[in-house]
């Protein structure tokens, strides 16, 4: 069986409101998250945790300010890179990549933009009728996603989600094909 080509859409407005909630309700993140107030944040082990050949991490948020900002935030996102195994033998060597920013310009006043959610459904359409794209990840918790990972399941193709437990629509784990919780990835467990 070969290993699925994957590509990874981080709906990062999302990821990091769950997130600064969970650490304001007291969960205590591992060193290695890397994080920026209010617009990104991300942990090696999201794309270490399973065997992918993993074609692109998309990764869209938000940020206020100007364009000098704007390009700030884009270079920090594009400098984050991922590692993933692409083989299951376990002498191959994991593959390395960055992480390709999609960040939109919003508002200072508003707290969160449609940008980022059309953005994605058009780039997960695009990918969804690729033939060479086996699989997708949705990082998400976000119920208004429901409908897309239904249709591109219809299009035949694998859909992952990962996603919170803070503010995770539930619904979206009966939907998929394989659901992950990015909790144990991003937090220190009681145990640890």
């Amino acid at each position: 069986m070969s290993t699925p080509k994957t590509v990874v859409f981080a709906d990062g407005e999302n990821l990091v409101m769950r997130y600064q909630a969970m650490v304001a309700n007291g969960a205590k993140p591992r060193k290695d998250v890397a994080h920026i107030q209010d617009t990104f944040v991300w942990h090696p082990g999201v794309t270490t945790w399973s065997c992918m050949d993993i074609q692109r991490v998309n990764y869209y948020t938000t940020v206020s300010g100007d364009q000098k900002k704007l390009a700030e935030i884009k270079s920090q996102i594009a400098s984050t890179t991922y590692k993933f195994e692409y083989d299951a033998d376990p002498d191959t060597p994991a593959a390395q990549m960055q992480l390709v920013p999609r960040v939109f310009h919003k508002e200072s006043k508003s707290r969160k933009t449609r940008n980022v959610d059309i953005s994605i459904v058009i780039d997960v359409m695009r990918v969804a009728h690729l033939t060479h794209t086996e699989q997708l990840i949705l990082l998400t918790g976000d119920g208004d996603y429901l409908p897309l990972i239904e249709e591109v399941m219809r299009l035949g193709k694998t859909v992952w989600l990962c996603a919170f437990s803070s503010g995770l629509n539930e619904k979206l784990k009966s939907s998929v094909d394989l659901f992950e919780s990015l909790d144990d990835i991003f937090f220190h467990t009681q145990q640890s």
